[in-house]
């Protein structure tokens, strides 16, 4: 048999295990932006579905019956001229018929302002983030997805996102950057997802991005606030959706070069990670959910290899039962749990352990509101984390990628609080949100620190207190991607030198696309 008459036949095997009209969105998964997350898991609840699986992102729109969309597209530009439909409702490219969908839309997102609190040298400076990008989506059949976006970004930030960048050579959640002019930044970004549905209950996939395990603003476990991966997922559900497994394999890296080689760039050093979830809703009204995530060592004297063969092992829990949590492909075990009543409320929890037996935990306690008078939704949310979470006594091994950690984004050793305001009617949306942080000075809070390491002290080591308030308002202009017209100000105090205090009040208006969550709260 040739290879194209086994690929024919195997192709209409699984189309024969398809599930009918079940899957007619182009759009499969919900972005990640939290106003995307936010209005998909406000209807859910409202629907009462008996089953409910909301930690895992990015969110499975047919399993939610939601795309998140805030606002009824089709129907809104019935009537309206064709220029104003393409600017304020409509896809800018929009092809379909039974069998294919095709849709593209411009991504921007640009906006300018000045740290007026910032006295020094960086004063001068005219503060702008200059974002341009296309977001690729379709169908083919009604089995099979596709999705893909690139972002090309110019900026100029306020001095403490500056010396975030001198120190890890990144942009937050942006990954490496080049210089741009005397003090900007350039950078870029893609992602992309080939996504096959042959059941109801199965979705196979493959591409590069980002996920996001838990409940809350925070993911102590794995989160969107690190740079994209190559990865490849399956997630299968059982027992009408009431129990859901996921398992993923994803391609990580470090920012330490290879030896020089022939090439005049040498590649960066290389990890791999296997993570497996499983979610169980006992009740519609509760959720619990276990992960596991092994971070496999891909580099040694003999250099690059192959990670062990355990990484095709999707199994939960065999990974930390053969080798533990703290062995050179370095480990980390999770709770989340999600309790929801009234159709409005929910309490959540989540704990991380990295290494118990070094008392290496990380626990989350929130609460969410939504709709407590219409359109206000309310968060609030405690997170902590001791000592040498994410980091590892094997330097390539830590839980990070690209310079940052998988978790929380600002390491270990500390206690934080957030809250958070959302409001949003017909298109105009506002949200408050407020931080504060406190972190150990010394080497528990950094997750590049060796834990084995030797660290003299006198007194205990200081902390460091950081506190933002974050304000934004704005007026949607296209849905298809929520760009907005948007005003914002970004209020912060935190410890420069000594027992210094600097401060941020960065004003900046502009346009704003609502794709990915940007984090810029925990410098």
């Amino acid at each position: 048999m040739t290879i194209t008459r086994f690929i024919t036949r195997l192709t209409a095997i699984l189309l024969l295990m398809g599930f009918g009209d079940y899957c007619r969105s182009q759009s499969l998964y919900i972005p990640l932006h939290r106003a995307w997350t936010n209005s998909a898991m406000s209807s859910a609840l409202q629907d009462s579905l008996p089953a409910l699986h909301l930690a895992e992102k990015p969110l499975l729109s047919i399993e939610l019956h939601s795309d998140g969309a805030a606002i009824e597209r089709d129907s809104a530009a019935a009537g309206r001229s064709k220029f104003r439909a393409k600017l304020m409702y409509d896809h800018l490219v929009d092809i379909r018929d039974e069998q294919y969908e095709l849709t593209l839309d411009p991504v921007l997102d640009a906006y300018a302002g000045k740290d007026i609190a910032d006295t020094g040298a960086w004063n001068s400076a005219n503060l702008f983030f200059n974002q341009r990008g296309l977001l690729l989506r379709g169908r083919v059949g009604k089995q099979l997805f596709f999705e893909t976006s690139f972002f090309e970004t110019q900026t100029v930030v306020p001095d403490y996102l500056q010396a975030f960048n001198n120190r890890y050579g990144i942009y937050p959640g942006f990954g490496r950057t080049k210089r741009y002019k005397e003090n900007g930044y350039d950078f870029a970004l893609a992602t992309s997802h080939v996504t096959y549905v042959p059941r109801k209950n199965i979705t196979l996939q493959i591409g590069q991005g980002k996920h996001h395990y838990g409940h809350g603003y925070r993911s102590l476990l794995w989160s969107d606030a690190s740079f994209v991966y190559p990865f490849v997922k399956a997630r299968f559900s059982l027992f009408d959706d009431r129990l859901t497994y996921s398992t993923l394999y994803a391609e990580l890296r470090t920012l330490e070069r290879l030896p020089q080689g022939e090439v005049p760039e040498s590649l960066f050093k290389p990890k791999s990670a296997s993570v497996h979830y499983l979610s169980y809703t006992p009740h519609p009204s509760f959720e619990v959910g276990l992960f596991e995530s092994i971070i496999w060592n891909r580099f040694d004297s003999t250099g690059t290899h192959a990670p062990s063969a355990m990484a095709a092992v999707p199994i939960l829990g065999v990974h930390s039962a053969a080798q533990g949590l703290d062995s050179q492909n370095n480990g980390m075990l999770g709770l989340n749990m999600a309790w929801r009543f009234k159709q409005k409320f929910m309490l959540y929890a989540q704990c991380a352990a990295d290494s118990p037996r070094d008392q290496r935990m990380g626990y989350q306690f929130g609460f969410r509101v939504f709709d407590l008078v219409e359109g206000l939704d309310i968060q609030s949310e405690f997170n902590t984390a001791s000592d040498f979470v994410y980091a590892s006594r094997f330097v390539l091994q830590q839980y990070a990628h690209v310079n940052q950690p998988l978790g929380h984004p600002a390491g270990g050793a500390f206690r934080e609080w957030v809250f958070i305001a959302n409001y949003h009617r017909q298109r105009f949306w506002a949200e408050v949100k407020v931080n504060d942080l406190k972190q150990s000075q010394g080497p528990g809070g950094d997750f590049e620190a060796n834990p084995d390491g030797i660290f003299q002290t006198i007194a205990a080591w200081p902390e460091k207190q950081r506190q933002q308030l974050d304000i934004q308002c704005g007026w949607i202009v296209q849905p298809q991607t929520r760009t907005s017209v948007v005003a914002g100000c970004t209020l912060q105090n935190y410890p420069i030198i000594g027992n210094s205090i600097a401060e941020t009040t960065w004003l900046w208006l502009g346009i704003r696309a609502q794709l990915l969550n940007h984090y810029n709260d925990y410098q």
